[in-house]
């Protein structure tokens, strides 16, 4: 009997589905089932949508608490980023992680984390959810149509109790923007524009040729080499996308503005608008080309620092570049049908998160990465010279 009960001891001690979870997985997985079952019962439209009658209340004007919504959404979310900001160096030790495994094996190595209790991998997976369900619940909000129907918001059941009902007509539903447009242009000649084009490219060429010459009297000068590393950085952000910059250029080139009109943009949020369709596919191409660069950047950054060649650095960011225009592109196309569609108050929406996502960098996220900035130290970067025999 004593052996029977020792057996049967060892099998539960291998027998992994007999030994409790950590807690923060615990946690985890009865946090995921609340907040699941939260967001299906609407519990996360009412939420936002109180906010922002609550807000309105204030203000008594739509397109203002539309664009406060998203700036108070992302201060409220601040704590988040504090946090994914001071476990950033083990996320990304996992990313390399999975990077080295394909297919179920990656996904063995991301459940076994979990089941271990990993708080960067804990974090991560809660961190993602809670900002899906946040971001889709508030551009559900704009997409009822509460604007005309006054009742729409007590057949949902979408207001607190202590949340002000809204007056009808509701106010401020225009969105008044000054703004100028071009009332005449000049063009450019054919001969002239391919004259810049090549002055600028024989320009960069000549450039390039001095240093190679001049390069041995001037590799100790500090301030020269920091100018070249500069010049370096530029070509490898205009190479990624050089042909698009030049067909833009060769428009501006044609279409020279001689002449502006001022003139008040009106949008009604509560309607489909094309000029904002087209304000929010251009939005999300130059958040998606900013996001591209800055990944890019970082990645040559850590490249440079490993002391790999400057041509393989240069070849790898252009065919990143290439490759985040391509997307910004799709992206962009897709949000301007997309939202070709919905009210434009789900657009002005968009475009205040696209802003903010801009401007976190120089504004917040300044604050939260100071402590991780290294220490920048006098180095010369070494000149590739031939091998002496």
């Amino acid at each position: 009997m004593v052996e029977n009960n020792t057996t049967l001891n060892k099998v539960r001690k291998i027998d992994n589905s007999r030994q409790w979870l950590p807690f923060l997985t615990t946690f985890l997985l009865i946090f995921l089932i609340f907040l699941f079952v939260w967001f299906l019962r609407g519990g996360s439209f009412k939420l936002y949508a109180s906010l922002f009658f609550s807000i309105y209340f204030v203000t008594h004007q739509i397109w203002i608490s539309v664009i406060l919504m998203g700036i108070i959404q992302n201060i409220i979310f601040l704590p988040l980023r504090i946090i994914g900001n001071s476990l950033k160096k083990p996320l990304k030790d996992f990313e390399d992680e999975l990077e080295k495994v394909e297919g179920k094996q990656a996904s063995l190595v991301f459940t076994k984390k979990i089941k271990e209790g990993s708080l960067p991998i804990v974090f991560y997976v809660f961190n993602f959810f809670v900002n899906a369900i946040a971001f889709f619940s508030a551009g559900r909000i704009f997409l009822i149509d509460f604007y005309s129907d006054p009742l729409k918001l007590q057949k949902m059941n979408l207001l607190y109790k202590w949340v002000p009902y809204p007056n009808y007509p509701l106010k401020g539903i225009d969105l008044h923007v000054p703004l100028f447009k071009i009332t005449e242009t000049t063009a450019v000649a054919w001969p002239t524009i391919f004259m810049i084009i090549g002055g600028t490219i024989l320009f960069s060429i000549a450039l390039r040729l001095l240093w190679r010459i001049f390069r041995i009297f001037l590799r100790n000068n500090k301030k020269i080499l920091n100018v070249r590393i500069q010049y370096n950085k530029l070509l490898l952000t205009i190479g990624g996308f050089g042909g698009v910059g030049i067909l833009i250029l060769m428009f501006i080139l044609r279409h020279l503005p001689t002449d502006f009109q001022q003139f008040v943009f009106i949008a009604n949020l509560s309607r489909q608008n094309t000029p904002m369709n087209f304000t929010t596919a251009v939005g999300t191409f130059i958040v998606t080309i900013h996001a591209g660069y800055k990944n890019n950047s970082a990645a040559s950054k850590k490249a440079e620092l490993a002391q790999i060649s400057p041509e393989i650095i240069k070849k790898v960011f252009k065919t990143q570049m290439r490759q985040s225009t391509k997307n910004a592109f799709i992206l962009g196309l897709g949000a301007f049908f997309i939202t070709n569609n919905i009210p434009s108050a789900f657009e002005l929406s968009v475009t205040t998160f696209e802003i903010m996502y801009m401007i976190y960098p120089y504004t917040f996220g300044r604050f939260l990465t100071m402590g991780d900035r290294p220490v920048k130290k006098d180095i010369i970067p070494p000149i590739n010279e031939p091998a002496k025999a």
